[in-house]
């Protein structure tokens, strides 16, 4: 007997949560966030996030006591703006497929060729688009997804209020000046990344620590710094042989119902792990980070605000156009830093 539209939903209801939910398990930086409670719902047309630029005040040193005050207002309150973005993708069963098949088996199938399919292509396509503003392309090209916040600074053609350019600037703070969530970046208020340059292709773990620190100093000291760090595979291949003596297994035991026997070796640089990304890939990237990236990351001061949880609906037949059902996946949301010196990237360093 042919598989209805109403035994596919039926079926479809205990998977759709699960799988939906999986998005926001498809990378470290989604992970941690979610964990910390950083991907809260809001509504409204932007984003918005207050910061305090600037030194506080001007101070006087009392010597013989009649001394007038500096009444300089130095400290600006600013705000950053970004606009969250909206993505929707249609997934589409072939009306013969239902004909064809029946009983639950071919349901969970089916399931597992479209929905599950089309899914892991939107997170792929995602992950690597928050990593260097580049999409690959399975779902999503490239400019549909540049509503979104890259972490890649080199991007500058984001669309939509606080996006046009990404938020790590592979240049010393100094020379910092792009516009990045609506605020120009300035080291005069606060509003900048760090930098660190290994000036070529030679691996420098003095760089990566002098870098962690700086990013360490202004999220409140060393107890407070950065928590994740991403490195491309070839500047991770430099790190992995330079702590090999630092290694540390982690043994997955029973997780969640399931017998994990992958067992990994942990890194961390300070208090951050470190994770390679098959997604962030330096030929995406021009000088110097062509030579190796490295991005250095505190989730204390990351969050992704959510306008629209990622949800699919029900499989719908469609009339007219295409002999298919039809079930539609969207979400809006958007990445925002809310301290921007507490993150930092490192150019350099993939070897030769």
């Amino acid at each position: 007997m042919p598989i209805s539209t109403e035994v596919l939903n039926t079926t479809f209801a205990d998977l759709r949560g699960p799988l939906v939910n999986s998005f926001v398990r498809s990378n470290e930086l989604f992970e941690a966030l979610d964990k910390k409670a950083r991907m809260p719902m809001e509504g409204g047309s932007l984003i918005e996030r207050s910061f305090t630029g600037g030194a506080p005040a001007r101070g006087v040193g009392i010597y013989v006591g009649d001394e007038l005050l500096n009444m300089t207002r130095r400290q600006q309150i600013k705000k950053f703006q970004v606009e969250p973005h909206r993505i929707v993708v249609a997934v589409n069963i072939p009306k013969k497929e239902l004909m064809f098949n029946s009983g639950k088996l071919a349901i969970m199938r089916l399931i597992e060729e479209y929905p599950k399919t089309v899914m892991d292509g939107v997170k792929a396509d995602l992950n690597k688009y928050f990593l260097t503003g580049v999409s690959r392309g399975i779902v999503f090209q490239t400019s549909e997804l540049r509503g979104f916040l890259s972490l890649n600074g080199q991007v500058s053609t984001g669309i939509g209020t606080g996006v046009t350019n990404g938020l790590l600037d592979f240049a010393t703070p100094a020379t910092q000046a792009d516009i990045v969530q609506g605020v120009q970046k300035s080291n005069s208020y606060f509003h900048f990344n760090q930098f660190g340059d290994a000036a070529g292709t030679a691996f420098k773990i003095d760089v990566l620590r002098k870098t962690y620190r700086e990013c360490a100093h202004y999220a409140g000291g060393m107890g407070k710094g950065p928590d994740l760090v991403y490195m491309d595979q070839d500047v991770y291949t430099q790190f992995e042989e330079n702590q090999s003596s630092n290694f540390r297994i982690n043994v997955n035991t029973m997780q969640d119902g399931v017998d994990g026997n992958n067992n990994t070796i942990e890194l961390s640089l300070g208090l951050a792990k470190v994770f390679s990304s098959i997604d962030l890939d330096n030929a995406d990237f021009t000088a110097p980070a062509d030579n190796g990236v490295t991005y250095i990351l505190n989730t204390d001061y990351l969050e992704m605000p959510v306008h629209e949880a990622p949800q699919m609906s029900e499989f719908q037949e469609r009339v007219g156009d295409q002999d298919v059902v039809t079930a539609v996946f969207s979400m809006q949301a958007n990445l925002i830093a809310t301290k921007v010196p507490a993150h930092g990237c490192v150019s350099g360093g993939k070897g030769s």
